[in-house]
């Protein structure tokens, strides 16, 4: 531990500008937490800087030592990869710097904006890229494991937007993975997680601000079942890509009712027509509330359910088709929620989003039409195993019906063979041995010596 502590004291001494935060100091306590409680890691430094000779040198010494290196943007991630227990912390989070450059339609963002620091950046230019839906979720780790969002139908995933990174890498070097060169590295940052370098400045192509018609349908338990069918046989075979549908189940009231709230968000439509399309179809009661038509103002929507740390434990099933049927079983698990706090969101990928999309990238998603992801957040540990077991046999219990694959952004530390995120993905591999042969990088879902045929 002394030589630990030499190391950045060291590096205190010879660069100007850097925060190293060591136990005892008084940030120490604040800034080892991570979004989910139920990781509770002390880190041997967390280090706080941009100085690409200082994060050469970390880099080194984490090589040299065998010492397990974390990296920070938002630390949301709800397996607790923001923060390491006896490693080194790379914390960027305090960098959260967004700059336009509309002469090239790029956007170069530091690895510890928010998606709140994109969202402000970027609408008072007119701008917008695909982010996620929580304002306080980090797009470093956002974009490595994919990104879904709002505009997912019109403009894909997050990484799909991805056209450039500076990426420090183990052996010290930094690369430009735009470059002809690193063909496979860009490819596999869009989507294949942290498990190739350091990203330290992203670069997305912009799309223009769009119009937009946001809001909530809410149905409550009497009527919950039909629309709900009816609601999937929709996204099925009539949903426009310019409208994005995310269901949520949710038990209100002490548990005692269930809800059903679908929020969408309209894209460039003149007379949002296939708002009262949707409306039709589920059923001549249904009525919409529209609460904006700001989309800086709707990306915060979600921020009131998600946004506060807690501890917290969440698992996805992702299919490639899913029938009517399935509002049966989805219905039963939202029943037996152990609390308010818990929610069962569907996410609708809208395959006809694909036509003329053709970025290249890792995302396993791509190849999926829905995402099921079952998430549970509670206040005490004495909670843990109550809420644990619900997440646990719920998304058992619908993985049971299909081969898929989890979403990397949704998935726990803990990865068994149904839901491995990588599976069969060869070019991954070959990607994660040019690029980390040692394994350096590896607080992530890691790559490199997990069964390629699990």
């Amino acid at each position: 531990m002394t030589g630990h502590s030499n190391f950045g004291r060291e590096l205190l001494d010879k660069f100007e500008g850097v925060v190293i935060i060591f136990p005892g100091d008084p940030a120490y306590e604040e800034s080892r937490k991570v979004y989910n409680r139920m990781h509770d890691l002390y880190p041997i430094m967390i280090v706080q800087t941009m100085s690409r000779a200082v994060l050469k040198a970390v880099v080194k010494y984490g090589a040299l030592h065998n010492i397990e290196l974390a990296i920070r943007g938002g630390g949301h991630h709800i397996a607790g990869f923001g923060s390491t227990h006896g490693g080194i912390l790379i914390d960027f989070s305090p960098f959260t710097d967004v700059h336009v450059d509309a002469e090239n339609g790029i956007a170069r963002i530091l690895p510890g904006a928010r998606l709140r620091d994109i969202d402000n950046t970027l609408c008072q230019r007119g701008y917008v890229i695909p982010v996620g839906t929580v304002s306080d979720t980090g797009i470093a780790g956002l974009t490595l494991g994919g990104g879904i969002g709002w505009l997912l139908g019109s403009l894909g995933y997050t990484c799909e937007s991805l056209i450039g990174a500076d990426v420090l890498l183990a052996n010290g070097t930094i690369v430009n993975a735009e470059d002809p060169a690193h063909e496979e590295l860009l490819w596999a940052l869009r989507g294949g997680g942290g498990n190739f370098g350091i990203v330290l400045e992203f670069r997305f192509r912009l799309s223009l601000l769009p119009t937009v018609y946001c809001g909530t349908i809410e149905v409550f338990d009497e009527s919950i079942e039909e629309i709900f069918k009816n609601l999937i046989v929709y996204l099925n075979e009539y949903c426009p890509p310019n409208l994005v549908v995310a269901p949520l189940l949710k038990v209100v009231n002490g548990g005692r009712v269930c809800k059903l709230f679908i929020d969408f968000c309209l894209s460039n439509s003149p007379d949002n027509r296939e708002i009262h399309q949707l409306e039709s179809y589920l059923g001549a009661s249904i009525k919409h509330a529209l609460i904006t038509r700001n989309y800086a103002s709707w990306q915060s929507w979600s921020d009131e359910h998600f946004s506060t740390p807690m501890r917290g434990y969440w698992k996805s099933v992702c299919p490639d088709f899913m029938g009517a049927e399935i509002s049966t079983s989805l219905l039963a698990c939202a029943k037996s929620m152990p609390g308010e706090n818990c929610s069962i969101t569907l996410e609708h990928f809208n395959p006809s989003r694909r036509i003329n999309q053709a970025v290249s990238c890792a995302l396993p998603l791509v190849k999926m039409h829905y995402g099921i992801l079952f998430s549970a957040r509670w206040l005490v540990p004495a909670d843990d195993v109550k809420y644990i077991n619900w997440v646990r046999s719920s998304a058992e219990c619908m993985a049971d019906e299909w081969q898929g694959t989890s979403y990397s952004n949704y998935t726990p530390s803990e990865v068994g063979k149904r839901e491995f995120v990588w599976r069969g993905s060869e070019r991954l591999f070959l990607a994660k041995k040019r690029y980390d042969p040692a394994n350096l990088f590896r607080r992530n879902h890691n790559i490199s010596g997990v069964n390629r045929d699990a």
